[in-house]
Order: structure tokens, then C-alpha cells, then sequence
């Protein structure tokens, strides 16, 4: 027992560096893992956070093109009522002439007076007059008759159909400032809670919109008790007012939640309202505790995995331990002509796998000590042999024959150089087992030549074959990384597209909007005259004077009619044809200044009604047979760029399109504004895909680049830039007449338009 006691504890003094070595290892997989843990945590946290920054950017666009629209059409009505505000019937026939049958989220118009009295107008309700004078928006008008913005006021419900509502309003100025009246439209608030409410189960999250005043517009999931709900003294309202337009926070009971949240935000731009996005913080870890979980199961399957293999290996240590103990204690006497034998010798043992003794000559011929040679066996297989077949074919041959002859092997000197050596052998028996003595005879100079070529030729072939290796699959690599890099461009050019064709028609349906109702005014004003005159014939009291006055209003009125009607004729024919190329952009012969002039019209809404001026010098008579879909989709980035960049910050501003032919065959269009020009640093990015200065603020970085590639592939010229920092900007393009017909203008073409 005692013999068994100290064993054991012998096993353990020896291994306490491998036992050692196993805690640190356990100790680093622990730490490991806890790192692991917390950063997949705080991934998973950072990832939900950018997916609700993704997801309150939607929604802000949305309500800022939803009040937007509600603001233009205020405008729009207010700009009428102004020219005949004593005229109370033609007020109503205005109000009651625009169709809002059709619109999702504008339930009324309303003319107020300066008493608070209304006028509604309404598809859901028939026309009808109220007091209004005691809602927050109508007593704040009433108080500044000065104010020129709009004014959002508290949610309410309809009072016919109960449906909540959220009132903006204006002031109706005359030609000289002076408040006459004002305009209000009421905003479906279940137009916002429908889209909300769909967001919010699609996310698990919880959306709203609030008022910088402090009371809740919508509140999804969507329950009409939050509806102009008072959180102004709550403490996270309070700190919103103080933060950034856009960011994120945390709150254990804001908004009537009972579980700590974080609500992501962004303010409206423009208007006084405020987007939020909320998660409870265990719904956004749920899925990091599935893998935490996971992970603690693996991490303690390698523990024990580690621990058994440390066991096996402490076992394996010690049993070589022995083995080398044993090894050490057997020794060999050398005769004494073994010793001065002129001729290198050595003694092996095959059983063994070592050399038993060696003689001096040989430890002057190979360099090693003797006391190396004789211990370690492994200096004798690995170290002392370079080549291991050899190793094996000479180690089979002793086996196999009682003498070998002459064996060529090539052994390794102490220094590390090779020596090619011719190996004899003769068998003996020392002890009852076969013995070999062998005789080493160096031949390394007269094969080093040959040996030195055979070798060179080996190492290169070897490294042509790797290099080949590496570059074919660097190529595999590279063709890869294109295809996927060409499959997401081609993605973000169709959704550029689609967007710009989008902005296209709402530019259009905005220009139409005023000589349609220009039309619809002039054709209501010459009923109201032919009924007159009916009735003047009916009762016999139809004057010559009266029946002048009726055919000067008719040929008045027939000549605003056919101004306005052929004005909205152009439009849509403008925008039929820019439409039609911008979709299909089929290649066909068009006159160039035309093609630029219908551009020009059809993105006119761009600028129209901005302090900013389009002037144009187009050569005539300049016939191209190329693609005036991608053209146009150019000059509409142009205009965009110049716009939203070059005149930012800026009251004033001109843009220049001119194009003139420069020989016979190609013809240079150019595009410059004024405004703030490119920064030096910036001019070499300009055509790079994603690059933008507005990221974040509505600006994809795209533009510019689908420019440069509808320039350079499907129309086959050329685009260059220049800009000094304060002095505008300058596109010059130089195109063929004809675009080539090219497999490169084809795909471009097609990536443009249909991707």
C-alpha cells in the first residue's frame, strides 16, 4: 500500500507542470467564452438598434410626404381663396370642387372666418357649417395673425363619424399681408395607426408618433385612450427636447410601458413631431439566450473533452519516462580495434532502433558527440537520416541479408549539411541478437553537383505549382466577389430608378394640379353666367348690354380655358414621352433640343417654385439615334445634385443646359449651377458608388454613379467634372450621335431599366 501511496504521488510531483498547463487552458476557454458571450450580446443589442435607426428613418419620410402633401394642398386653396375671399359661395364652390374622394388620409377642408365660424367640406359628410373658434390651432391663428407657417393642433373626433383626426392649419393673407381668413384640413389618424400597427407586429415593437408639444398623435399597438395624451411632465419627454434630431434611449415606464425599453427616435424634419421606436430589452435578447445556452453546453463538452485528453496524455508522459529510464541503463563496451579502426563504424541494433556505439573516426567524419549518439534514438531516426525511405529500404535489406554492399543513403552532418554516403554492412550476434556493423564511406563531393541540380529542379517545380494553386484560386476568389458585387449594384441602380420615376410623377401630378383647377374655376364661373343670362330670357328683361357682358366673359372665359387646357396637354404629353423612354428606354432617332426641352418640363416641379432659375442654350437641329431615357435620368440627377447640394443654405441660385455639336459625330452637353461647388478633397469620389455627403439625410450616394455609367456604357461617351470651391460646378458630356451598338450599352441599358 505504501509503495502504491508513493507511486502515485511520484505520478503527481512529475506531472504538475502538464496539471498546471491543463488549469490555465480551462481557465482561458472560460474567459474565452464569457468574452464571447458578452459581445455576441452586445451585437445582438447593436444590430436591433441599427434595425429600428432603419426603421424610424422609413416612417419619418412617411410622415414628412404625408404632411407635406397636406401642406401643398393648404397652400394650394389658399392661393384661391385669396383672389375672391368676400365671395362666400364661390369660397364653398371652391372647397366643395376638390376631390378628395380619392385621398387616404385627408378627410376635410374647412374654411374658417375671423369669428371662428367654418365651412366643411368633406366626401365622408355632407357640407355643413361650425364654430371652431375653441380649438388650439384656430385660437393660436387668431392670436397671430402674422403667423405664416402651419399649425398642428390636438387629435379629436369627428363629429359625424366619431373618426379621430389630426387638424393642421393656416393663415389666408391678402395681396398686401393682411389676415383675411384661414384654411384647415384634418389628417385620418388611421391612415398613420394602420401602417404603425403592421410595423409594430411584423417588429414586436412598440411605435409612436408624438407631438413636440407633448401629447401622443398614435400609439401602436393602437388604442384610442393614448390619443392626445398629455406626456409633457413625464421625465424621458422632457429629455427628448434637449437631444439630438435622431438617437436612442432607454426608460422602464414612459409611453404607459411597464418593461424597461429602448426607443430609438427621430424628429420630423420641418415639423414639430417626433418618430419612436420601441423593444423590450428581453424580447431583443431572447434569441442571444438560445445561443447562450448553446454555448455553455460546448464550452463544458470541451472541458471534459480537454480534461481526458490531459489524462491520457499525463499516462502516455509517464510511461515514456520509463521507457527512458530503462534505456539509459544499458551500456556497451567497444573493442579496441572498434575504437582505432581507421574506417567510421558503428554498432546498431535493429530491435532497439538505435546505435549501440560508434568509433572515433566516425564522430570525426559526421561531427555529432558520442554521448548524443548513444542516448537518443530519436536524433538517430530523424535527425541523422534525411530521407526516411531510405531509411526504411536500408533497414529491410539488413533484415533481408546477411551484408549489404555499397547502399548510397544520404545522412545528415552535426553542422546540418548533407552527406551522400555508400553504406556496407556485415551481421554479428552480441547477447542472442542479431548486431550490424556498418561502415559509412562519404561520396558527398562527387555527387554534390549532380545532387545540387536534382534539387533545384524539384524546388522549382514545386513552387511553379503552388504559385499556379494560389492564382487560381485567387481568380476563383476575385470572379466570385465580382459577380456578388455586380448583382447588389445592379439592385440599388433598379431601386434608384424606381424612385426617380416616382419623384417624376408626383413633380407632374403637382404642375397639373394648377391648370386643371384653373379650368374647373373658369368652366364653374361661365355656368354661373349662362344661368344668369337663362333667367334674364326666361323673364323677358335680357338687355343688349347684359347679352355684351355674357360674350366678353365667353370669349374670356373660352381663352383662359384653352391656355390652361393646352398647358396640362403639354404636361402630360411631356411626361408620356419622358415616362415612356425613362421605362422601356428603347433607342430610337429624337431631336436632341426637343428631348431636353421635355426633360426640362417634366422636371420642372423641381424648381418651378423655388428661388432657383433653369436657363438653357440648345443648338437646333442636332438629330441623335441613341437613348433619351438614360439622358433624361442624367439631367434629372444633375438638377437633384444641384438642388439638395450646390445650393443648400443658399436664397439664390442659377442652373445652365446647353449643348452644341463639336464635329460631325458627336455632340457635348453641359450642365452648371453656381452653388456652393465640390471641396478639392471630394472631386476624385464624386462618380464612386456610394459616396454622398448627405448620408443619412435622404442621399443613397448612387446618383452620380448611375450618371457616370449610363454616360460611359449605354450612351458611349464621356463625362468630366470640374468645380472651384464656392464658384458652381460643371458636367461636361461628350456623346456620339449614334450610341454603339455594343453588348456593354445593352447590359447598362437594361440595368437601368428593368433591373
Amino acid at each position: 500500500m505504501a509503495a502504491d501511496k508513493d507511486k502515485k504521488s511520484m505520478f503527481f510531483r512529475r506531472n504538475m507542470s502538464l496539471l498546471a498547463v491543463t488549469l490555465l487552458i480551462v481557465l482561458a476557454i472560460l474567459a474565452q467564452s464569457y468574452w464571447s458571450v458578452q459581445q455576441d450580446k452586445a451585437l445582438t443589442l447593436q444590430a436591433e438598434s441599427n434595425n429600428a435607426h432603419v426603421a424610424v428613418r422609413l416612417l419619418e419620410e412617411h410622415v414628412t410626404q404625408t404632411m407635406q402633401d397636406g401642406v401643398q394642398k393648404l397652400d394650394a386653396i389658399a392661393a384661391a381663396v385669396a383672389s375672391f375671399t368676400h365671395d362666400t359661395a364661390a369660397i364653398h364652390s371652391l372647397l366643395a370642387s376638390y376631390d378628395i374622394q380619392d385621398n387616404r388620409y385627408i378627410k376635410s377642408l374647412r374654411y374658417v372666418d375671423l369669428q371662428g365660424n367654418s365651412w366643411v367640406s368633406s366626401p365622408d359628410f355632407p357640407a355643413h357649417q361650425m364654430r371652431v373658434a375653441d380649438r388650439e390651432d384656430i385660437r393660436f391663428l387668431l392670436k397671430h395673425p402674422e403667423h405664416r407657417e402651419v399649425v398642428i393642433g390636438n387629435p379629436y373626433e369627428s363629429r359625424y363619424d366619431s373618426q379621430l383626426v389630426l387638424p393642421i392649419a393656416r393663415n389666408i393673407f391678402d395681396k398686401n399681408g393682411k389676415q383675411l381668413a384661414m384654411i384647415s384640413t384634418d389628417i385620418r389618424i388611421a391612415y398613420f395607426a394602420d401602417l404603425y400597427a403592421n410595423v409594430a407586429k411584423e417588429n414586436n415593437a412598440m411605435l409612436a408618433l408624438i407631438a413636440n408639444a407633448g401629447f401622443i398623435i398614435v400609439r401602436s399597438p393602437f388604442e384610442a385612450r393614448y390619443v392626445n395624451r398629455d406626456i409633457s411632465k413625464e421625465a424621458a419627454t422632457r429629455n427628448l427636447e434637449k437631444l439630438d434630431n435622431e438617437g436612442s434611449f432607454s426608460d422602464p415606464s414612459w409611453l404607459d410601458d411597464e418593461v424597461e425599453r429602448l426607443y430609438v427616435y427621430r424628429k420630423v424634419n420641418g415639423f414639430p413631431l417626433t418618430v419612436v421606436y420601441g423593444r423590450d430589452y428581453e424580447s431583443m435578447l431572447e434569441p442571444w439566450q438560445q445561443r447562450l445556452q448553446t454555448r455553455l453546453v460546448f464550452t463544458l463538452a470541451v472541458i471534459i473533452f480537454l480534461l481526458s485528453v490531459m489524462g491520457l496524455l499525463a499516462i502516455q508522459v509517464h510511461k515514456l519516462r520509463v521507457s527512458e529510464a530503462t534505456l539509459r541503463n544499458a551500456e556497451y563496451k567497444f573493442s579496441e580495434i572498434f575504437e582505432r579502426s581507421p574506417l567510421p563504424l558503428s554498432l546498431v541494433n535493429l530491435n532497439t532502433r538505435k546505435i549501440d556505439a560508434v568509433n572515433d573516426a566516425w564522430i570525426k567524419l559526421f561531427g555529432y558527440r558520442r554521448e548524443e549518439i548513444l542516448t537518443d534514438t530519436i536524433n538517430y531516426q530523424k535527425k541523422f537520416w534525411a530521407d526516411k525511405e531510405q531509411l526504411k529500404r536500408f533497414t529491410n535489406m539488413l533484415r533481408s541479408e546477411s551484408q549489404v554492399d555499397l547502399f548510397q543513403a544520404t545522412l545528415i552532418h552535426a553542422d546540418g549539411s548533407h552527406r551522400i554516403c555508400l553504406l556496407s554492412s556485415r551481421t554479428y550476434l552480441a547477447d542472442g541478437e542479431e548486431r550490424y556493423i556498418i561502415t559509412p564511406q562519404d561520396v558527398t563531393r562527387q555527387l554534390a553537383a549532380e545532387q545540387d541540380l536534382l534539387l533545384l529542379n524539384a524546388s522549382l517545380e514545386e513552387r511553379v505549382a503552388r504559385r499556379t494553386e494560389n492564382l487560381e484560386r485567387s481568380n476563383a476568389d476575385l470572379a466570385a466577389a465580382l459577380d456578388s458585387l455586380q448583382m447588389m449594384q445592379g439592385e440599388l441602380i433598379r431601386q434608384e430608378k424606381l424612385a426617380s420615376l416616382g419623384s417624376l410623377v408626383a413633380g407632374v401630378a403637382h404642375e397639373l394640379n394648377t391648370p386643371i383647377g384653373n379650368s374647373v374655376t373658369v368652366a364653374s364661373t361661365l355656368q354661373d353666367e349662362a344661368l344668369r343670362l337663362q333667367d334674364e330670357t326666361r323673364q323677358g328683361m335680357i338687355k343688349r348690354s347684359s347679352f355684351n357682358t355674357f360674350l366678353d366673359n365667353i370669349v374670356f372665359g373660352s381663352d383662359v380655358l384653352m391656355r390652361s387646357l393646352i398647358r396640362a396637354s403639354e404636361l402630360i404629353r411631356s411626361f408620356k414621352h419622358v415616362a415612356v423612354d425613362q421605362s422601356s428606354d428603347m433607342r430610337r432617332d429624337f431631336d436632341l433640343r426637343q428631348a431636353l426641352e421635355e426633360i426640362l418640363l417634366t422636371n420642372s416641379s423641381l424648381y418651378t417654385k423655388t428661388p432657383y432659375e433653369m436657363k438653357t442654350d440648345l443648338q437646333e437641329g442636332i438629330s441623335m439615334n441613341s437613348f433619351p431615357g438614360a439622358l433624361g435620368q442624367i439631367i434629372g440627377n444633375f438638377v437633384t445634385n444641384a438642388i439638395r447640394h450646390g445650393f443648400e443654405d443658399r436664397q439664390t441660385g442659377i442652373m445652365c443646359l446647353s449643348c452644341h455639336l463639336i464635329d460631325a459625330q458627336h455632340v457635348e452637353i453641359q450642365f452648371s449651377d453656381d452653388g456652393r461647388g465640390i471641396a478639392a478633397e471630394h472631386l476624385g469620389k464624386v462618380f464612386d458608388p456610394f459616396f454622398t455627403t448627405k448620408f443619412g439625410q435622404g442621399g443613397s450616394g448612387l446618383g452620380m454613379n448611375i450618371a457616370y455609367n449610363l454616360v460611359t456604357t449605354v450612351l458611349g461617351g464621356k463625362i468630366h467634372l470640374s468645380s472651384d470651391g464656392g464658384q458652381g460646378s460643371c458636367f461636361t458630356m461628350v456623346l456620339p450621335l449614334t450610341a454603339p451598338e455594343t453588348e456593354a450599352s445593352q447590359v447598362g441599358s437594361h440595368l437601368a431599366t428593368h433591373s
